[in-house]
């Protein structure tokens, strides 16, 4: 054992005394420090840069309008401004012949390319039969070997979002109309509306009931009538003078019909004529403002002036716009059967938008006209505001018209059409009538004919009122239950103020926490095992190519006889103490400079220990053994175990035959070892792990003590015929 340690001590003082072979030990110490921290540092968090690989996105959707609702949507836009709020690529939106040129010349990494048909099928993905086409994803597999990869996941997360922003404008625009019309019948000014409404329409029941029963009155009196037309001439006369009074009546009724239809297509033709013609208007008033503020650097005040006066036309615009709602809701509305409320109230809003928009044209009007007689610095920058409101207030209007024509003028004819036709045949009944008192007198047959027809006229006009008295009766009923039911007001409590909050809840039912089992502080630390193993084994098999395996017979004076368990134990002291040098700095290099953050940083030094001088053992022994042979031995098994140790992958990922191997290689328990270390110890499995891998040992001291001794003479012959060749 003295022996040894004085071959130990040699060694090291051949190491330091010499400025070269120090140089060479400090190269040695060094360098798998320095291959593990830069690539520790070089790996630290590489996902976090993503927003710097370009994808090219780029939409081809047409669109899609149903029958149903006319609106024509465009979910391929939406994606498209979902994506420029994403900051997990740079994400370039182009067209979809620049996408793919761009990837395949290596400009993007990949693109992804939404298809002509996708709002259609977006919209209609639940029709039975219904196929969706694909989204087109292409990816530039030569540019990077990771990049495909990253941007499929990228890819896959473009299609969960728009799924989710589908599903999200959906329930939002239900929800906020359910919320909206809560508002609105729960409003205390609508609700004494809805009342107003509900007496008005009852009235208008009990007044058809009422003209029902008159109708069945006259109908019994024309029947008394018929069974004594023949035989009496006073009663002859009174009928005569009953038929007088209805055929007045029944002249009134066609009156009052004119009446209706004239006030429908009076009114219907005025508003028309009032949204095309403010419409018109703010095309005026938009060039007056361009020219108004073109001159405003003269300095004259007669431009606020101006603006003033456009301001007051405004105002007039608006004054006729309230009335024509006023109209539309006190008078028209009224008036109107069921069929066709929702139209007008469509027009009413529109009407309320575009009297609003012109409001804020009024007060930017007056505003900026302000800013000219303060000789304001910013009156100049109000002229694109007041162009943006005029703006704004021209495309209200422009959709009330819209509205208007859409909705409400169809309906409006279909009622003029359907109060002609009536007026027709009242006009006809009086038309039988007159004519039956002008021939009664004369021909007692024709009356009694006259008679039969009024008889039937006057019973198929009381079924007629009577259908429509119960109509008017349920929509009283209806109007009541809006008014005093609280469902709307429970929905309202459910959705809340924010309708989008329940809307994305509904997006996203189910959220997913991460919660790290052993974390650790980022990509790279969680590659620092494999690093760390990889660089202690280098540096042994670097000590070999630097340090002489063999001992020479001088190189303990007065002891030319050591044993070749002595060589083999002497020598390797330099190699163990250089081993322990290098897991050291290592170690304490990614406890103190790149700081990964290790659970236990004692536990990490002292493993790095224990792999060094397994791998210094195992190399050193292998080389002594078997010479050059031995580093090429090394270095198999560094290839072997970059794969086959799971340091990269997991095991269960990899081909079968890593799998079977991995159990047998030390890289594999080393690496365990260090990931124990360095984000925590489960039930001692790091001890089990420093267990296995000192089992190496063993064979490797059976190696260099016993197995050794035949081949010395060997290899030395070998090595011999090697620098025969004076090349190797």
């Amino acid at each position: 054992m003295r022996d040894i340690l004085r071959l130990i001590q040699r060694d090291l003082h051949r190491a330091t005394s010499s400025v070269l072979a120090s140089i060479v030990i400090f190269g040695l110490i060094v360098i798998p420090a320095l291959f593990t921290w830069f690539n520790v540092i070089a790996s630290w968090d590489p996902f976090s840069n993503t927003k710097n690989l370009k994808v090219a996105v780029a939409s081809s959707d047409a669109g899609y309008e149903s029958d149903l609702i006319p609106v024509r949507i465009n979910v391929g836009d939406q994606a498209l401004s979902a994506l420029r709020a994403n900051d997990d690529f740079d994400w370039v939106i182009t067209s979809e012949e620049e996408a793919i040129d761009g990837t395949e010349s290596g400009e993007y990494y990949a693109a992804i390319v939404l298809p002509e048909s996708f709002s259609a099928d977006m919209v209609t993905f639940f029709a039975e039969g219904h196929e969706s086409d694909p989204i087109a994803y292409y990816t530039n597999e030569k540019k990077n070997a990771l990049a495909p990869t990253l941007t499929e996941q990228g890819a896959e997360g473009v299609s969960a979002r728009i799924t989710e922003v589908f599903t999200e404008t959906l329930s939002d625009l239900a929800l906020g109309l359910i919320s909206s019309m809560s508002d609105f019948l729960t409003d205390d000014e609508t609700r004494v509306t809805l009342a107003k409404l509900e007496l008005r329409v009852s009235k208008i029941g009990s007044d058809l009931r009422g003209a029902a029963q008159t109708a069945e009155a006259f109908g019994s009196v024309i029947e008394s009538s018929m069974t004594v037309v023949g035989g009496a001439n006073d009663l002859v006369s009174g009928s005569s003078m009953a038929i007088e009074g209805a055929s007045t009546a029944v002249s009134n009724g066609s009156a009052a019909i004119e009446g209706l239809r004239s006030n429908v297509q009076t009114a219907n033709q005025g508003l028309a004529n009032a949204l095309a013609s403010t419409s018109d208007a703010y095309d005026d008033v938009s060039a007056s403002v361009d020219n108004l503020f073109a001159e405003l650097d003269s300095g004259s005040l007669s431009q606020a002036d101006a603006i003033d006066t456009l301001a007051q036309e405004v105002q007039l615009q608006i004054d006729s716009y309230t009335r024509a709602r006023d109209t539309l809701r006190d008078e028209i509305a009224p008036m109107l059967p069921e069929s066709a409320l929702d139209g007008i109230n469509s027009v009413i809003v529109k009407v309320e938008t575009a009297i609003s928009r012109q409001q804020d044209v009024y007060d930017r009007l007056v505003s900026a006209a302000q800013a000219v007689r303060d000789n304001n610095s910013e009156a100049q920058a109000s002229r694109q505001e007041v162009q943006e409101t005029v703006a704004q207030a021209k495309q209200a209007i422009d959709d009330a018209e819209n509205a208007y024509t859409s909705n409400l003028k169809p309906q409006l004819d279909e009622l003029s059409s359907t109060l002609d036709i009536i007026k027709v045949d009242i006009e006809a009944i009086g038309t039988d009538l007159a004519s039956a008192s002008s021939n009664l007198s004369a021909q007692s047959g024709s009356v009694l004919a006259s008679l039969v027809r009024a008889f039937q006229t006057t019973g198929e006009i009381s079924d007629s009122l009577k259908e429509t008295a119960d109509k008017f009766d349920e929509l009283a009923a209806s109007l009541a239950r809006a008014a005093d039911s609280g469902e709307l007001d429970e929905i309202s409590a459910i959705i809340g103020t924010d309708p989008s909050v329940l809307a994305r809840s509904l997006a996203q039912p189910v959220g997913i926490e991460r919660i790290a089992v052993f974390p650790v502080a980022s990509f790279g630390a969680g590659m620092a095992p494999l690093y760390m193993v990889l660089a202690l084994w280098v540096g042994a098999l670097l000590m070999t190519v630097a340090i002489r395996v063999d001992v020479k017979a001088d190189v303990l004076p007065g002891r030319p006889d050591l044993t070749p368990a002595q060589q083999y134990l002497g020598r390797y002291g330099i190699f163990a103490l250089v081993g322990l040098a290098q897991a050291s700095l290592v170690t304490t290099g990614l406890i103190l400079f790149v700081q990964i953050e290790a659970r236990h940083p004692v536990l990490l030094i002292l493993t790095g220990w224990i792999i060094s001088i397994v791998f210094t053992l195992l190399i050193y022994t292998a080389v002594a053994a078997f010479s050059n042979a031995g580093k090429a031995l090394a270095v198999l098994l560094l290839v072997v175990q970059i794969s086959g140790s799971g340091g990269a992958y997991p095991l269960a990922v990899l081909p079968q035959w890593f799998r079977q191997i991995s159990p047998f290689l030390p890289a594999t328990h080393a690496i365990d070892a260090v990931r124990s270390a360095i984000a925590g110890v489960y039930g001692g499995d790091l001890w089990a792990s420093l267990g296995l891998l000192c089992l190496f040992a063993f064979p490797a001291l059976l190696i260099g003590l016993v197995l050794r001794r035949p081949l010395i003479q060997f290899n030395r012959g070998l090595t011999e015929a090697l620098e025969s060749t004076k090349l190797m």
